[in-house]
């Protein structure tokens, strides 16, 4: 307290004269005279220039907070807008697989691919049904598209499917307009050979393939790709054609599983 005596004592004139200046603009401002009013509009005009920075910055932050705001707010709404797509390309997707379920006559089981990789030795993937769901190994896989690959083992609940782009996986085609068995063979992006078919036989560009039956695993008849491309110039007997799949095996969601139907297993 002493302090504060002490210090009120020294700067006792500065603080009069303060209080005087102060007085003064109280006294000038409320006079009435044209003169007094001349000078709280020039003294207006000062603040307001003095002033005018800090509103600026002022306005300035708050239009950084409302930017802010805007772009938060349109982060939200394209996360929306790409969680509404997903959803409706879900749709179209289930959509087909559900058509493709009714119009087939073979006994299937939709699953889901929950991992890519299931396997270092193999291109393949994991789906989530499995030894409960009626899988065994060396099912084939499907979707609506065409042939997808076989299970090359099965858990209980999971199992890993070796897929047609495996540099190891053969398949017995035939083209549906003119019946010209061949071996399949992957190549690349979609892309497979049609390998062992004799330059003799009638195959053109936009043949479809499908499989040929021989096999214990694909049924006939299941859509493979089409024939994009032809050469009888390379050297020996067989032709060279290129095929494209159906399936696009970058897009792979959702697939189907073909159970072996016990009734037709005993008829065999």
């Amino acid at each position: 307290m002493n302090f504060l005596y002490d210090l009120l004592y020294r700067f006792r004139e500065y603080l009069l004269l303060i209080a005087l200046v102060i007085l003064s603009l109280i006294i000038i401002f409320s006079n009435d005279n044209s003169e007094v009013r001349a000078l709280q509009a020039k003294a207006a005009d000062t603040f307001s220039f003095l002033q005018a920075p800090f509103l600026a910055l002022n306005r300035l932050g708050n239009l950084k907070e409302k930017n802010q705001l805007l772009r938060q707010r349109n982060l939200e709404l394209a996360l929306e807008l790409e969680q509404r797509r997903e959803a409706a390309l879900e749709n179209v997707r289930l959509r087909k697989l559900l058509r493709f379920e009714r119009v087939s006559q073979l006994r299937v089981r939709p699953a889901e691919i929950v991992n890519q990789g299931g396997s270092s030795i193999v291109n393949s993937v994991t789906i989530n049904i499995g030894r409960e769901q009626g899988v065994q190994k060396d099912d084939a896989v499907v979707v609506s598209e065409g042939v997808v690959g076989k299970t090359i083992s099965v858990g209980n609940h999971t199992a890993i499917v070796q897929l047609l782009t495996d540099v190891n996986f053969r398949l017995s085609v035939k083209t549906q307009r003119t019946r010209a068995y061949g071996i399949l063979v992957w190549s690349h992006d979609n892309l497979c050979q049609m390998e062992n078919v004799p330059k003799s036989l009638d195959i053109i560009r936009g043949d479809t393939v499908i499989t040929s039956g021989y096999s214990d695993i694909f049924p006939e008849g299941l859509l493979v790709g089409q024939v994009t491309a032809t050469s009888n110039e390379i050297p020996g007997f067989h032709k060279q054609i290129e095929v494209h799949t159906f399936v696009n095996f970058s897009e792979l969601e959702e697939v189907f599983v073909i159970i072996p139907n016990p009734e037709i297993a005993e008829q065999n």
